[in-house]
C-alpha cells in the first residue's frame, strides 16, 4: 500500500511539473507569430469604422488603406485566405466582444464556394492553436469540437503539436500584410488558365447547413451591432455567378447592401490585372477598391463621413 501511495505521488509531481513545462509553449506560441491580427482583436485592440472580412478575394483584392484614405475613416483588413463563413462570424462574434463595435462592415463572398462544403475554403483552426492559451480560444476550441472540457483544467488536454515549433514565422511572398493589414500581390501566377467559362446553375441542394447557419449568424451580429453591412461580389476573369448572386441576396437581410464589380469595365477582361482567374494583382485591386469606395460614397450609411476625394 505504501508502495502505490508513493508512485501515486511521484506521478502526481512528475505530471505537475511536465503540466508546467507544457505552459511555456502556450505562452511562447503567439509571441512566434507573424501575423498577430486575431491576437489583437481578443485584447481589443481592432477599433476601427470599417472591417473588411473574407477569404483571399478580400484579402488581395480590396485595399483597406485606399479606402481609408478615401473615405477619412480608420479600416482594417481582417480577410484570411483559405478561410469560410463559419470563421467569418467567429471573426466578427468576436471583434463585437472585445472591441468598440464597426460602423461598417465589408463581407467578400466566394463565388460558388461560399455555402458549399468545400477544400477551398475552411475554419482556420490553424490561426486559433497559437493563441490556445486564451480561454476564449480554447472555448471555441471545445465548441468546435476540437478540445474537450479537460482542456479547461490540463494544459495537456490544451496544447496542440503547433505549440512546439519554436520556430519564428515569417511572411512569404503570398501572405505579407500590408499596412491596414491588405495582402495585394504584384505578380502573376504560373501557368495560370485565364479561360474561366461561363456561369453554371448554383445547386442550392449541396450547402452545407453549418455555413448556411453562420451565414445568417453573420447578419444577425450586424443587426444587433447596428453595423451597416456590404455584402461585395469580387471579379472574376470574365465570369459573374449570377445563379450564386440570387441566391446570397435570397439569404440576405433587408438592410444589406450589395456591391458587384463594374462587369462593363474592360480591366476585368485582361489578364494583366490578374494573379489568377479569381485574384486580382495590386493594380487591379486599386481600380476594385475605388470602385466601392465610390459605392459607399453614393449608396450607403457610410456617406454621412467626410471624404477625401
Amino acid at each position: 500500500m505504501r508502495r502505490f501511495l508513493y508512485l501515486c505521488l511521484t506521478f502526481g509531481i512528475a505530471f505537475f511539473i511536465l503540466e508546467k513545462l507544457l505552459y511555456i509553449f502556450l505562452i511562447i506560441s503567439p509571441k512566434l507569430e507573424v501575423d498577430n491580427r486575431l491576437e489583437k482583436v481578443i485584447n481589443g485592440e481592432v477599433n476601427k469604422d470599417l472591417i473588411i472580412i473574407g477569404s483571399s478575394r478580400g484579402a488581395r483584392n480590396i485595399i483597406a488603406s485606399q479606402i481609408e484614405d478615401s473615405l477619412n475613416i480608420s479600416s482594417y483588413n481582417l480577410s484570411y485566405p483559405g478561410s469560410d463563413i463559419e470563421f467569418h462570424e467567429f471573426l466578427l462574434r468576436s471583434i463585437t466582444k472585445f472591441n468598440t463595435s464597426p460602423k461598417n462592415v465589408i463581407l467578400v463572398v466566394d463565388d460558388p464556394y461560399e455555402l458549399l462544403p468545400t477544400n477551398h475554403i475552411s475554419f482556420r483552426y490553424d490561426r486559433l492553436y497559437p493563441l490556445s492559451k486564451y480561454n476564449y480560444i480554447n472555448n471555441e476550441l471545445i465548441d468546435r469540437g476540437e478540445k474537450t472540457f479537460l482542456s479547461k483544467i490540463f494544459v495537456l488536454a490544451r496544447i496542440n503539436k503547433k505549440n512546439f515549433d519554436l520556430r519564428r514565422r515569417k511572411f512569404s511572398k503570398l501572405d505579407s500584410l500590408g499596412k491596414n493589414k491588405s495582402m495585394p500581390l504584384s505578380f502573376q501566377q504560373n501557368d495560370v488558365n485565364f479561360d474561366y467559362g461561363k456561369d453554371v446553375s448554383y445547386d442550392v441542394s449541396g450547402e452545407s447547413a453549418s455555413k448556411l447557419e453562420a451565414f445568417i449568424k453573420f447578419q444577425k451580429i450586424c443587426v444587433e451591432n447596428k453595423i451597416n453591412l456590404l455584402i461585395v461580389f469580387p471579379p472574376n476573369f470574365e465570369r459573374h455567378g449570377k445563379s450564386f448572386e440570387r441566391r446570397i441576396r435570397f439569404l440576405s437581410d433587408d438592410e444589406v447592401f450589395f456591391y458587384i464589380y463594374d462587369r462593363s469595365d474592360p480591366v476585368y477582361k485582361d489578364e494583366a490585372y490578374f494573379y489568377d482567374e479569381t485574384h486580382l494583382q495590386k493594380r487591379g485591386a486599386i481600380i476594385f477598391t475605388a470602385e466601392i469606395v465610390n459605392y459607399l460614397i453614393k449608396h450607403s450609411p457610410i456617406s454621412s463621413f467626410p471624404c477625401r476625394l
